[in-house]
């Protein structure tokens, strides 16, 4: 397995976290105890999509998110799935600056990943890296 560095908007995590996390340490502390739901409803209203749809996107069926919400907080594996979206999330909106461009942009089919949209690529870390990669590029100046 390779490891990859990603940088993201310290703010906009912040944010969608709803509480400032100042170290990795303390990042994967959070996940492993479960990231609460609020986070889960702070990414949904961000993105702007319905909550099936980012349920699929971190794997988790809407059965046991209506058990997660009840609960209160989510599994350390949906938490790290959850996290996956965040940080895409994150950066896309610190690489736009415009939250609506930054919908737009995740919403719409992206040449450079076969014409699927971005979002539809968050199912999966090889997917999220793939983003990654492209926002990289396309804040050095590099057209994919």
């Amino acid at each position: 397995m390779v490891a990859t560095v990603t940088s993201y908007s310290t703010d906009d995590l912040t944010q969608l976290l709803g509480t400032e996390l100042s170290s990795t340490p303390e990042l994967i502390d959070a996940v492993r105890r479960g990231l609460p739901y609020s986070v889960f409803e702070r990414v949904r209203d961000t993105l702007g999509v319905s909550a099936q749809m980012l349920t699929g996107l971190i794997g988790v069926p809407v059965r046991t998110l209506n058990k997660r919400k009840h609960e209160g907080r989510f599994s350390s594996e949906e938490s790290d799935n959850l996290l996956r979206v965040v940080r895409v999330v994150s950066k896309t909106f610190d690489f736009f600056d415009e939250p609506q461009a930054a919908r737009a942009w995740l919403a719409a089919p992206e040449r450079a990943f076969d014409d699927d949209t971005p979002l539809s690529l968050l199912d999966t870390e090889t997917g999220a890296q793939e983003i990654f990669r492209l926002l990289g590029q396309l804040e050095h100046g590099v057209l994919p």
